[in-house]
């Protein structure tokens, strides 16, 4: 009894709420008429039904394209704000004051430019070197593949 579940008399049992379908020996003894009529009454909702997915379908490629349209455009104001003004105008009083000032960060500035373009003309010379020692590094990987030896499953890569 342990296993059971309690029966609808029991006291504490709540009741199912669920509507059955009726059985199927039920549904013979039914006349054809009504057989007619719930299918044809079926067939109208599945038609209704599939009319509602292919709105919400249209529906949701329309806000899909909306959204990124919304996005992009967001994206686009977002940065235009944060852009800095292209040509700042010093006043010409503050001119002689902070001149020095702004001729050393003029300086910084182009210091800053020239190391990273030298920097980055240094990482194009060695380019040549890097890719000979990428396909070394591939021909020798491919050399071992090709051995029919037998790897300890504990080196083997986990897939």
């Amino acid at each position: 009894m342990a296993g059971r579940s309690p029966s609808p008399s029991q006291a504490g049992a709540t009741p199912n709420r669920l509507k059955r379908k009726a059985p199927a020996s039920s549904a013979v003894a039914s006349s054809s008429t009504s057989l007619g009529a719930d299918q044809a009454a079926d067939e109208e909702d599945i038609e209704e039904l599939e009319r509602e997915v292919a709105d919400l379908g249209r529906r949701i490629l329309e806000h899909r394209r909306d959204a990124a349209a919304r996005f992009i455009d967001a994206t686009v104001s977002r940065l235009d704000a944060l852009r800095p003004p292209a040509c700042v105008e010093v006043p010409v009083e503050a001119q002689s004051a902070a001149g020095a000032s702004h001729a050393e960060a003029e300086q910084a500035t182009l210091e800053k430019l020239n190391m990273f373009k030298s920097k980055t003309e240094a990482n194009i010379a060695a380019m040549p070197n890097l890719l000979e020692k990428m396909k070394q590094c591939v021909a020798r990987m491919e050399k071992v593949e090709q051995l029919n030896v037998n790897i300890h499953p504990v080196f083997q890569r986990k897939r």
